[in-house]
């Protein structure tokens, strides 16, 4: 099969993948279906507009902004650089929750530790943070290829992959985040209940361990 045939092959199977984890979330978590959507698709709208503008004028994206050139490039540069935005959430994760786990196994040691503190709130905002970045960034590279075809641009099959791989993931994203917090309340329970699994009882009795001396003051 020719590489074109490939790619279209890769396209229906991600435009289907795409559907079938957002379908997912259609039920128990319409509302996040729904702001995924909603920023992706304004995000494709905007830059969609913005590309055919920047082809009729045969000017690059930024230069559309004239005489705010050097600001809409930083614009487009903070939406669309993904290295800066993990190093932006692995800082958070690093200054907000990192010294809490430290803190909780070097004091544990002497029974001194106390449990961390809204490292659930951290993580939820760290993953919604990913997230829209991630949806946005699909809006943004899913835009260039229909913009090309409005504007009668060479396109390849190829160039509508990127965006379908980034939606999927954004969605992929918030079903894993909803899968863990499940996992998380039915640990929850457990804790509750009169039959711990094995590894709970175990966790637990660390736990006690490691707070020993710090449940009694």
């Amino acid at each position: 099969m020719a590489g074109w045939g490939w790619h279209l092959v890769f396209v229906i199977v991600a435009t289907v993948a795409v559907f079938y984890v957002a379908g997912r979330l259609r039920k128990q978590h319409a509302g996040e279906l729904y702001l995924i959507w909603y920023i992706n698709s304004f995000f494709f709208l905007l830059f969609f507009a913005l590309e055919i503008v920047a082809a009729k004028n045969s000017a690059h994206l930024a230069a559309v902004c004239k005489p705010y050139e050097a600001t809409c490039a930083a614009i487009v540069d903070y939406l669309t650089n993904a290295r800066d935005e993990v190093i932006f959430i692995g800082a958070i994760v690093g200054v907000f929750v990192g010294p809490q786990l430290l803190t909780y196994v070097l004091a544990g040691i002497s029974g001194a530790a106390i449990a961390p503190k809204f490292v659930w709130q951290i993580e939820q905002f760290v993953v919604w943070s990913l997230i829209k970045f991630i949806a946005a960034l699909a809006g943004i590279r899913s835009a260039t290829p229909f913009a090309k075809l409005v504007t009668h641009r060479p396109v390849e099959i190829a160039d509508f992959i990127p965006g379908l791989i980034f939606i999927a993931a954004a969605f992929g994203w918030a079903g894993l985040h909803f899968d863990l917090h499940a996992q998380r309340d039915a640990l929850s329970r457990q804790l509750t209940g009169q039959k711990p699994s094995w590894p709970v009882r175990q966790a637990v009795r660390i736990h006690d361990y490691f707070t020993r001396n710090a449940r009694q003051q």
